[in-house]
């Protein structure tokens, strides 16, 4: 598939987007978190991680959205007797407004909303355990996304997952088909994302560029990756 169409903007992107048309967005990206494996992504890390915890984890989940895979990282430790707690931000008033909502509808514990940029993260160096952010790094230039990062292994003592789609011509037939009868805003953003989606070369070469070799590529089915790693201190 072509470069990056890092021109390319996604509607939900837009600081003044009705507050129904965001909802139905995000609603969305939690189906397609639940159903596509982003959430299963990124407990597949934490999953075997957590054999070595000897307390308390804190987690900083960074472009949230919903807060849906906070919710169900929380889920999962609370039935595994896992102490953790997450900070889960965003810089989008309306969209953490929204989380509000659904993360009390859904009973939620042990997790906490902050308003914040991601380029600035307000932690001190390795002061949480780990950093994510899922379905966010593709709506950024390249660098912007490399700065991100930056800062999530700034802030993360033990490690951090990075989980967004792949671009791909497979990718990009798989989404029309699966948005062929969404909303306008879905299935307009949900192709400008795979657009704007790395390919796997692209992914690959991140850590080298990071000086962060301990990260590794993962695939998941059908058009997704994650770049994970625990520092090497840790394992």
């Amino acid at each position: 598939m072509k470069s990056r169409r890092t021109d390319l903007v996604e509607l939900m992107d837009d600081p003044h987007v009705d507050a129904a048309q965001l909802a139905v967005s995000l609603r969305f990206i939690r189906r397609v978190n639940k159903y596509l494996g982003g959430t299963r992504a990124i407990l597949s890390h934490l999953k075997p991680w957590s054999r070595r915890w000897s307390g308390p984890v804190s987690i900083v989940d960074i472009a949230t959205g919903s807060a849906d895979i906070p919710l169900a990282i929380t889920r999962w430790a609370a039935r595994h007797n896992k102490p953790v707690h997450i900070t889960a931000i965003d810089i989008h008033q309306t969209t953490l407004a929204h989380a509000a909502d659904f993360l009390r509808a859904n009973h939620a514990q042990n997790i906490t909303l902050l308003r914040t940029s991601a380029f600035d993260l307000p932690f001190a160096d390795r002061s949480v355990d780990y950093a994510t952010t899922s379905m966010f790094l593709h709506h950024l230039a390249d660098d912007q996304a490399l700065a991100v990062i930056r800062e999530m292994l700034r802030i993360s003592r033990r490690g951090i997952i990075i989980n967004d789609l792949l671009r791909s011509p497979q990718a990009y037939v798989g989404i029309c088909l699966a948005t062929l009868l969404a909303d306008h805003i879905d299935k307009h953003d949900a192709r400008v994302s795979v657009k704007k989606a790395w390919s796997r070369p692209e992914v690959k070469r991140w850590p080298a560029q990071l000086n962060a070799p301990w990260l590794r590529y993962h695939y998941h089915f059908p058009a997704r990756f994650t770049l994970a790693g625990e520092r090497p201190e840790m394992v």
